[in-house]
């Protein structure tokens, strides 16, 4: 059915009025946007990257370790994964996260970006596994399915560059834009980061994209010292990192979307806490307007 029916997700039926008219009113995402900020102790989490890279001899960082919590995020909070298309609210089908990264590390190498889905029940070392076919891959420079598009596109004239770019944005509002294209292009996915962290930048609020359906983009930073409160509620300095949301407030509201972000944040801050230990909500198809 028309409006109703993606490749890459389910109609939200059933959601209150007032969450309804919200693509109609702010009709992109650039208008949608909250921006929030969060600063994430990161003293645990590097020593549990450094443990997992003893042991297994892989080398990783702490976007890793993000990206496997922030699937298990998406699953715990699953209407955090929905976007807009065609004034519509979707439920998104699977986890899909796309992040960018240096070819090499100098100013004047190229950026990649790698798109991958990630099933939130996978160990820590399996999410690792996986992440790493698609760096290796961005990194020997093997040319994704949006570059040979790209290529094929700009063959031709740049009024022929234009109306492909409107029939492309007219199937994506009525659904018909085909599976494979919405698989191959990163900017269709739950969740986009932009590790600036690891060319040593503090991060930015990005934009969202127009094109495709991302409603979460996140920026990190690199590790800074930073007052905050012990455990016993004292003044210390701590080695922290800055995350910065641009979020796409049209998906969710903000106290639902936020306590999300706020989860994840102390899941990365213990890597070894499992979500049985926070207290969850159980998640219904009518809770989630399904």
């Amino acid at each position: 059915m028309p409006f109703r029916w993606r490749p890459d997700g389910t109609f939200v039926k059933n959601l209150p009025n007032t969450r309804r008219i919200m693509p109609f009113l702010m009709h992109g995402r650039t208008e949608s946007t909250v921006y929030y900020e969060q600063h994430i102790e990161v003293e645990k989490a590097w020593k549990f990257v450094e443990d997992f890279q003893k042991e297994t001899g892989l080398k990783i960082s702490i976007l890793h370790l993000i990206i496997w919590r922030t699937a298990q995020i998406f699953k715990e909070r699953p209407g955090l994964n929905r976007f807009v298309t065609g004034r519509r609210i979707f439920q998104r089908d699977g986890i899909w996260i796309s992040f960018s990264m240096k070819k090499e590390m100098n100013e004047d190498a190229p950026i990649v970006v790698v798109k991958k889905k990630i099933d939130p029940d996978w160990t820590f070392e399996e999410t690792v596994r996986h992440i790493q076919g698609g760096i290796k891959e961005g990194r020997e420079g093997a040319r994704s399915v949006s570059d040979k598009e790209m290529d094929l596109v700009f063959m031709f004239p740049m009024f022929m560059v234009s109306f492909f770019t409107w029939l492309l944005k007219t199937l994506n509002h009525f659904g018909w834009l085909p599976g494979f294209m919405i698989r191959a292009d990163e900017l269709y996915g739950s969740l986009f980061i932009a590790n600036l962290g690891s060319i040593g930048l503090q991060p930015a609020y990005h934009h969202l994209y127009e094109w495709g359906d991302i409603p979460i983009f996140m920026a990190l930073g690199t590790n800074e010292p930073r007052m905050a409160l012990d455990e016993r509620g004292r003044p210390a300095v701590k080695d922290m990192m800055t995350i910065k949301y641009s979020f796409d407030e049209r998906i969710n509201d903000g106290f639902y979307s936020i306590k999300a972000l706020e989860l994840l944040k102390n899941l990365v801050e213990n890597p070894e806490m499992t979500l049985e230990k926070e207290p969850a909500k159980p998640q219904t198809d009518e809770t989630l307007g399904i």
